[in-house]
């Protein structure tokens, strides 16, 4: 089963445990049907059972509102692309709370890089220069055509140092140069792009252990403290050794890394970024559970 198929059967089994623990009923409709049929079909779902119930009884001992709950609605995937990255949405008297479920995953956004796709504006609504462009669209072309001949990465032993590095070292200094000529207009708005624009507590379930992280972006939530977001960026620099990873260090603690791939196994004219919080600030709780 496919790392998305996981995904959305834990985050049925924590719609779960949240609808038996608040009383309160897990919204019918073509998201919680899919994500139930995945639960179903998996076979450590006692497992993931054990996971939610623990992160879920965590949440509700720190965060009483969830004892208002009214319903549990799964969300589709698509919100992700206008910043609402919350898997799981609980409406409560005044509000919502929200979840994101990760199953063995650290990753905070999977946003892709194209011929078409200006990261600038979809970020941050900044555009890319001409110069971005000039240097990625023949790149992606040579991919293109690949494509047409039915051509997969595998068969391509130099994919890193032909594709992967040098739309890298585009995009980077496209990023470097956006953050140089709009600031914390344009860093602030890429760092909400990536984390999301709502509050949320992530959950992200591990071998041994289920981890709980306050995403208190707005101030809404009632573990964890507000999140200062970076206005600034203090280095953007290549992993030493990699030609498809760079580790962007904002001002205020924070660190990420992109690291460039394929999106898939045949030859497109895309490649997609894994993105990931190498350090956070000291302020921002995290909890791990033992699972035994």
């Amino acid at each position: 089963m496919t790392m998305t198929a996981r995904g959305k059967a834990f985050e049925y089994a924590i719609a779960q445990q949240l609808s038996r623990l608040a009383d309160s009923p897990i919204a019918h409709d073509r998201w919680s049907e899919t994500a139930s049929e995945f639960y179903a079909s998996q076979a450590d779902s006692a497992d993931m059972d054990r996971a939610a119930r623990e992160a879920v009884m965590f949440l509700q001992a720190n965060d009483k509102r969830f004892e208002e709950a009214e319903s549990i609605r799964i969300q589709p995937d698509a919100m992700g692309q206008s910043g609402d990255v919350r898997d799981i949405v609980i409406p409560i008297f005044g509000g919502e709370i929200g979840i994101s479920a990760k199953n063995n995953s650290d990753a905070v956004k999977h946003s892709r890089l194209s011929p078409t796709i200006d990261f600038g504006m979809r970020w941050a609504n900044r555009p890319v220069s001409q110069a971005y462009w000039n240097r990625v669209r023949p790149i992606f072309a040579t991919m293109a055509a690949m494509r047409d001949e039915g051509r997969r990465f595998r068969e391509i032993p130099d994919k890193e140092t032909r594709f992967y590095l040098p739309i890298l070292t585009a995009f980077q200094d496209e990023f470097e140069r956006l953050c140089s000529s709009y600031g914390a207009g344009f860093i602030k708005p890429v760092f909400q792009h990536l984390v999301g624009n709502q509050d949320y507590y992530k959950v992200v379930r591990r071998r041994s252990e289920v981890v709980i992280q306050s995403f208190n972006i707005n101030g809404t939530l009632e573990w964890g403290n507000r999140w200062r977001i970076p206005q600034g960026v203090e280095q953007i620099r290549r992993t030493p050794g990699s030609n498809n990873t760079l580790v962007v260090t904002f001002d205020r603690g924070w660190r990420m890394s992109f690291r460039i791939h394929n999106a898939s196994a045949r030859v497109e004219p895309s490649l997609k970024f894994d993105i990931k919080f190498e350090a956070l600030p000291t302020n921002v709780p995290t909890n791990a559970i033992p699972l035994g």
